[in-house]
């Protein structure tokens, strides 16, 4: 472990880097956050509206030969009990369902996006797949909690609830590991490290994100509020649903242990709903299956 008068003069060292910087103000500003790939903003906008025929989605997702061939691939995996039935796109979309397409369009996009940010980079690697685990998650629990949240939505909230982290990523490369580092040696928070270096958290960051993409006011509230729940204002429901799946599964690259199904049964949101450890170790178990799947289905 890091020495703790180590990890104070390094975090002193970044503090007056990053001040220079001006890093709240350039996190602030449109042009220096990430930007949703336009045909996911186009299948979104698409799928969103009541009026919209099968035809025009067909015709937006042919403009984009990844996302299609990724249609095709998912309508005809195991997900949806099929086997290889669906040649065709209008098919494809329909098996599926709008909303099952818009999500997909984001998911794939998502992909995209930490694949260009990083590539291989282990922060960026580990940050997807924490990702995509807290995105099945928060669909599982929005069902199993009976919350009334879209389900859809919950797995887009969980998908890009720590795009924030991205962000920086982007402009301080592998700070992920290094703050992981100071919260070990001095017993703090990774969001109390962001402040105190930076000035600004990821979850702050990645509301702003979420505005920008012009993404509803309920799930930029509880974005901005993954880790502080009872803060949210908007949609305090779907806040607690990400920062539950934030405990099921951590993000690894900080070396946070996996929590045992006891410890999960003791949460709040467990405990209002009756659920046990065979329930936690039930919505391990689904995610974590649901999670090889679609890893395999993005390739």
């Amino acid at each position: 472990m890091l020495d703790v008068e180590v990890a104070h003069e390094q975090m002193a060292q970044d503090r007056r880097k990053l001040a220079e910087l001006d890093m709240v103000s350039a996190l602030a500003e449109p042009k220096e956050l990430p930007a949703l790939p336009a045909i996911a903003v186009r299948v979104m906008q698409i799928t969103s509206d009541p009026k919209a025929k099968l035809p025009e989605l067909k015709r937006m997702i042919e403009t984009d030969e990844a996302l299609a061939s990724k249609v095709l691939k998912f309508s005809n995996s195991a997900l949806y009990g099929r086997t290889g039935r669906v040649s065709t796109l209008t098919a494809a979309i329909t098996a599926l369902g709008f909303l099952t397409v818009r999500w997909l369009a984001v998911t794939a996009s998502a992909h995209t996006l930490f694949r260009k940010s990083g590539g291989s980079n282990s922060d960026h690697t580990a940050l997807w797949k924490h990702s995509l685990k807290c995105a099945i998650t928060s669909r599982i629990l929005a069902k199993r909690l009976d919350s009334g949240q879209d389900l859809e939505e919950a797995f887009l909230a969980g998908l890009l609830h720590d795009i924030g982290k991205l962000a920086i990523l982007d402009k301080m490369p592998g700070y992920i590991s290094r703050f992981c580092q100071w919260c070990d040696a001095l017993s703090l928070e990774f969001s109390q490290v962001e402040v105190d270096v930076i000035g600004v958290d990821h979850s702050e960051v990645s509301g702003h994100v979420f505005e920008l993409w012009n993404m509803p006011a309920s799930l930029s509230d509880a974005v901005s509020h993954h880790h502080s729940p009872q803060a949210a204002k908007v949609n305090r429901t779907m806040a607690e649903i990400l920062w539950m799946a934030n405990e099921f599964f951590p993000m690894e690259a900080c070396g946070h242990p996996s929590p045992t199904d006891e410890e999960l049964a003791a949460l709040p949101l467990m405990l209002q709903h009756n659920m046990n450890e065979r329930d936690a170790a039930a919505i391990k178990e689904e995610t974590m299956s649901r999670y090889s799947e679609l890893s395999d289905l993005l390739r």
